[in-house]
């Protein structure tokens, strides 16, 4: 019996210790400046290498701050609802590499985020070309960068989210835009 509660006891241990490390590698951007009760950030993590060439996962995450307790909806657009850059610590912008792609993506659907909830999901893709040990790559819809292996300058991401559901529609549905602060890239 001792031994079976020593056992849970290890586990637990090596699940809380994993978590945290896990935690740890996450790069967090500030929360944009709310816009009618939303706001969003970007969260960036090392993905599993591909060909000897480390991969970014891009996170988005939205959280509802308005003073209404109801559930707010918002139509998301894998295509065309984030759009983001990648700079260096001026603010210039690295040059995207010549590369074939081709990226899978879903058809715009709605979202719905709980009063005073969050909604954290990847918008990072896969599906362009990744050179043989070329550094570290990041695919988005918006674009594709590589920072090679010599490259010692800090990078970050940063983005717009935007949300415009079919005029047609008569939902009572979050529209506009958020400014998404950069957030640092691991490489």
């Amino acid at each position: 019996m001792r031994v079976v509660i020593r056992l849970c006891i290890l586990t637990v241990l090596f699940a809380a210790t994993s978590a945290i490390i896990a935690a740890q590698d996450i790069k967090t951007g500030d929360w944009s400046a709310p816009v009618d009760g939303l706001r969003g950030r970007l969260l960036v993590n090392e993905d599993k290498s591909f060909h000897g060439t480390r991969m970014v996962a891009v996170y988005l995450e939205l959280q509802n701050v308005s003073d209404i307790g109801n559930p707010m909806e918002l139509y998301f657009d894998s295509v065309h609802s984030v759009t983001s850059r990648v700079i260096d610590g001026k603010g210039n912008e690295l040059a995207q590499p010549p590369t074939a792609a081709d990226v899978v993506y879903v058809p715009g659907f709605w979202l719905s985020i709980p009063w005073d909830g969050n909604l954290r999901f990847r918008v990072s893709v896969s599906g362009y070309g990744v050179y043989e040990n070329s550094g570290t790559n990041v695919q988005m819809m918006s674009g594709n960068w590589l920072i090679k292996p010599e490259d010692k300058q800090k990078y970050f991401i940063k983005g717009t989210f935007i949300s415009r559901p079919a005029s047609n529609d008569k939902r009572r549905a979050w529209t506009g835009e958020l400014k998404l602060p950069e957030v640092l890239i691991p490489h």
